[in-house]
C-alpha cells in the first residue's frame, strides 16, 4: 500500500537561503567520520532535505541528523523551535546522534541546554581554522567553513595510506570538488520535486550521495576530469549562492516577503542548466570583455563578490519581481509600457559611464547578447546614458574592428540605455523598499 505524503519527512529543499552553508558543512561533516574510520565508513550515505537538513544513513538506517541555520541572529530564542523539533524527532525515531550547526555563537544559550534538549547537541569546530589542537567553538562563520575543511583534508591525506601526499597541495581543488558534487545533488532533487506531482519529501528521501563515490574525489589519479562543465556550473552556482547570502547579511530588517522575493531569483538561477547560464550570465554582465564559451571561462572572468552582491541582487531587492524566462535566453526583465528593462550586474559609478559603454558595444562583437537588440535599457545601480552608442570613444572605433556587424549592431544598440535604480519607473520599484 502506497504510504501517506504526510509519513515522509519534511523537506526545505524549495528555501535557497543558506543551501551553499549547508552543503559546505555535509562535506565537512562527511571529512569528519571518513576520517575515523576510512574504510568502514565508505559504505555510509549522505541524505540532504529529508530526514533534516543533511543525514547520514547506514543503510536504511538513519544514524545522525543534522540541523542547520544560518541566522545573523545571536539569541537563543531564534532556533529554541528548531532545536525542539529535532529533538522530537531524534526521540521519535530513536537516532542517538542529532546536531544543531549555527554560523553565529549564540551567546544567551541556557547552561542546562544538552539536558533539557538531548539528543541534540551543538556541533563544534576548530577555534580558528588553521587549529588543530582540539580547542573548539559552537558555531561556524561562513567565511570560515572553506579554510576548516581544507585542513580537514590536509590532515586526512597525511594520515590515510592510499592517500598520495601531493594531493596536500590540491586541498582547495579537492573541497571544491566534493562541494560541486553535493551542490549538484541539491539542485537535481530540485529540479526533480518541480517536475513531479510526487510529493516533494518522498523525492528527498530517496536521494543519495554513498561515501564511496565522494571518496573518489579523494583518491583520483588527476583533477582535470572532474573539472568538467557540470562542475563549473556547480561552482558557479555556489559562488552567486555564496554572494546572495552576503547580500542578505548586509540587509536589516529585511522582511519575509522581500526574502522569498530574492528566495526566488536565486532559485531560478540556480536551476539553470548549463546553457541557461552561460546566457544568463551574458546577459547580466554585458560590460565583461572576454570570448566566453566555457563555464570556466565564465567562473575565471565573470562571476565576483561585487558585481552580483552590489549590482545584480540589489536590483533584484530594491524592484518589484521581475518576470522570468520571457524568452529562453533573458531569463529576467520588467516591463513598462512598451519598455523592458534588463537587470545587470554593472555597478560602477557614473564617472565610467563612457567606459562601461564602450566595453558593452566592444564586447557585443563577438558575444551575443539578446538584450542588446531590444529596445529598452539595461539596469544599473548608478549610471544613467540615453544611448550606450553616444561614447566620446566613438563607434567608428569599434566598427574598424568589425565591419561585418557595424552597421545591424549600431541601429539595434542605439535603442538601448543605461538607467540607474533612481530613475526606473516608479511603478517597478518596490514600495516596502523605498
Amino acid at each position: 500500500m502506497d504510504e501517506d505524503p504526510q509519513d515522509y519527512p519534511h523537506t526545505a529543499i524549495s528555501t535557497w537561503s543558506g543551501f551553499v552553508y549547508q552543503g559546505k558543512l555535509a562535506v565537512y561533516y562527511f571529512l569528519e567520520l571518513i576520517a575515523l574510520n576510512y574504510e568502514g565508513n565508505r559504505e555510509l550515505k549522505l541524505q540532504l532535505e529529508s530526514e533534516d537538513d543533511f543525514a547520514i544513513f547506514q543503510g536504511d538506517q538513519c544514524i545522525s541528523l543534522h540541523q542547520v541555520k544560518a541566522y545573523k541572529d545571536t539569541l537563543f530564542s531564534r532556533y529554541r523551535s528548531g532545536i525542539e523539533k529535532q529533538k522530537e524527532k531524534a526521540l521519535e525515531h530513536n537516532i542517538d546522534t542529532a546536531y544543531f550547526h549555527v554560523a553565529r555563537n549564540i551567546h544567551d544559550l541556557p547552561d542546562s541546554f544538552e539536558q533539557d534538549y538531548q539528543p541534540v547537541k551543538l556541533y563544534r569546530y576548530p577555534l580558528q581554522p588553521e587549529q588543530d589542537n582540539g580547542e573548539t567553538k559552537a558555531y561556524c562563520p561562513l567565511d570560515e567553513i572553506d579554510a576548516i575543511i581544507e585542513k580537514k583534508i590536509a590532515v586526512l591525506i597525511r594520515n590515510t595510506e592510499g592517500i598520495e601526499n601531493w594531493k596536500i597541495n590540491c586541498c582547495g581543488r579537492i573541497r571544491e570538488a566534493l562541494e560541486a558534487m553535493v551542490n549538484a545533488k541539491v539542485i537535481a532533487v530540485h529540479s526533480k520535486i518541480h517536475a513531479s506531482k510526487i510529493h516533494q519529501a518522498q523525492l528527498a528521501a530517496e536521494e543519495f550521495i554513498p561515501f564511496s563515490e565522494l571518496c573518489e574525489v579523494l583518491e583520483a589519479d588527476e583533477f582535470d576530469s572532474i573539472e568538467n562543465e557540470d562542475y563549473f556550473l556547480s561552482r558557479l552556482q555556489i559562488d552567486i549562492g555564496t554572494y546572495y547570502k552576503n547580500f542578505c547579511d548586509m540587509q536589516e530588517g529585511i522582511s519575509q516577503k522581500n526574502q522569498d522575493k530574492l528566495d526566488q531569483y536565486l532559485a531560478v538561477i540556480t536551476g539553470f542548466n548549463k546553457e541557461q547560464m552561460k546566457d544568463f550570465l551574458r546577459a547580466v554582465m554585458p560590460h565583461r570583455k572576454g570570448k566566453f564559451r566555457t563555464l570556466q571561462e565564465f567562473k575565471d572572468e565573470t562571476v565576483d563578490l561585487d558585481s552580483i552582491r552590489q549590482g545584480l541582487f540589489a536590483i533584484f531587492y530594491r524592484l518589484i519581481s521581475a518576470d522570468n524566462f520571457l524568452s529562453e535566453r533573458v531569463p529576467f526583465a520588467w516591463q513598462d509600457n512598451e519598455a523592458f528593462y534588463y537587470p545587470t550586474g554593472i555597478h560602477t559609478g557614473a564617472e565610467l559611464v563612457d567606459t562601461i559603454c564602450y566595453a558593452i558595444l566592444q564586447q557585443s562583437q563577438s558575444e551575443d547578447v539578446e538584450c542588446l537588440f531590444e529596445s529598452g535599457a539595461l539596469v544599473t545601480t548608478s549610471i544613467d546614458r540615453a544611448n550606450i552608442t553616444h561614447v566620446k570613444f566613438g563607434v567608428d572605433t569599434i566598427a574598424e574592428e568589425d565591419n561585418s556587424t557595424q552597421g545591424h549592431s549600431i541601429i539595434s544598440f542605439q535603442k538601448m540605455s543605461l538607467v540607474s535604480l533612481k530613475n526606473i519607473p516608479e511603478n517597478l520599484k518596490d514600495a516596502e523598499i523605498d
